[in-house]
């Protein structure tokens, strides 16, 4: 076993490297904990050296963490919060006086939905109180909230492990949409009119067969997905402006911040709905901001 003297060892070091896992990028941790780019090269080194491992290595994509620091990563971010935690001396998390950050991962979807809401929230409530959103997905969420770069996600994810917790936001239904004038609907809309449309997916891996093509698939069923798009926000505006219809999760167009002249019918099939959960690690769970800003989300979910 390797021997540590503690008091050897510069605790700074942990705030870089957790910076650095947070961002991915040197200058943007630098100017994430107020230091120089220089300065966190620096204390890189001097942590390669004390692990014994390169921890980050440069790509394109910025700086890609070792295995060993993705092992360290949730450990040194709990000690972090809980050095946080002691000098805050226990006192009631107060959001209207925090200047605290929190790093959220959103879906698109739950960003459309959510996240207007949340910023104007923020504004009333915590000014002071800053927000880092970063793009997340079915299948990248969880790994997100593993590695520590960030505390909290919301959207639709797998059932997480027994070291995350998890929260239902709500439940997510289906509508079909076309614009006012479109030559082809008819209300009610019928199956058979529906299959003979010209449709448009929304699929962030842009794979334009989806949630609502897998049950039609099961009733030996197929639509024509005439258009796929990688965005949720391109939804609303691509059918006010074509005869494509889309059958999206409700929420979807009810945040538009202006209506649309579009029209709206029940799916001719019954789609089941979809969970929109908040998940975080279990580290953040007694962390009275932490549960804050839970609540806000709850809150602000729902509403829609």
């Amino acid at each position: 076993m390797k021997l540590v003297n503690i008091a050897n060892i510069d605790l700074n070091l942990l705030v870089v490297f957790d910076a650095l896992v947070a961002e991915g990028h040197a200058t943007r941790a630098a100017q994430r904990i107020g230091l120089t780019q220089p300065a966190v090269s620096h204390a890189l080194n001097r942590l390669r050296a004390l692990f014994g491992d390169p921890l980050f290595i440069r790509s394109p994509r910025g700086m890609v963490p070792t295995p060993a620091a993705l092992d360290a990563a949730p450990a040194i971010r709990s000690i972090l919060e809980q050095v946080e935690s002691v000098l805050r001396g226990g006192r009631i998390f107060e959001p209207e006086e925090s200047g605290r950050q929190f790093v959220l991962g959103l879906s698109d979807y739950a960003a459309f939905v959510l996240l207007p809401q949340l910023t104007a929230r923020m504004e009333r409530e915590a000014p002071k109180i800053s927000l880092v959103i970063r793009n997340t997905s079915h299948s990248v969420g969880l790994p997100m909230l593993e590695e520590g770069s960030v505390e909290l996600i919301a959207g639709n994810f797998p059932e997480p492990p027994s070291h995350l917790c998890e929260e239902l936001l709500y439940e997510e239904d289906f509508v079909c949409a076309g614009r006012g004038d479109h030559p082809d609907l008819a209300d009610p809309l019928d199956l058979d009119r529906y299959l003979c449309l010209r449709h448009l997916q929304v699929s962030t891996r842009g794979n334009p067969h989806g949630y609502v093509d897998a049950v039609l698939a099961e009733r030996g069923l197929k639509r024509k997905v005439a258009v796929t798009v990688g965005h949720f926000l391109m939804a609303p505006l691509l059918v006010e402006s074509s005869n494509l219809v889309a059958t999206e999760p409700r929420r979807l167009f009810g945040s538009l911040p202006s209506p649309l002249p579009l029209r709206f019918f029940p799916p001719p099939i019954d789609i089941p709905p979809f969970r929109v959960v908040q998940a975080w690690h279990a580290r953040h769970d007694a962390d009275p901001g932490h549960q804050w800003l839970r609540r806000v989300v709850r809150e602000i979910a729902q509403q829609t």
